[in-house]
């Protein structure tokens, strides 16, 4: 199966401000993530993620990933799994 990261961000809202955005581009570490896990299913945390953008805050995640050549776009809140293997 190929499994290509197009982009994916991972952050939150530091008190539910939309000015207060805490977030990073996390498309290596899903891509690894994605590596190691051949594909399947993937727990998105401060661990698969790299690193923790906003501490403290429930982080939310979007990516858009192409699967056997189809985008999908896939999003969960944090410590959440999401099944890459079909967009």
């Amino acid at each position: 199966m190929a499994v290509t990261v197009i982009i994916a961000v991972y952050g939150g809202l530091r008190d539910d401000k939309p000015d207060k955005a805490e977030a990073k581009i996390v498309t290596g570490a899903l891509q690894k993530a994605i590596n190691d896990t051949l594909g399947e299913k993937v727990q998105i945390n401060n661990t698969t993620m790299g690193e923790d953008p906003a501490v403290g805050v429930v982080k939310q995640f979007g990516a858009i990933v192409e699967v056997n050549g189809r985008l999908g776009v896939f999003a969960c809140q944090e410590d959440q799994t999401i099944d890459f293997t079909t967009p």
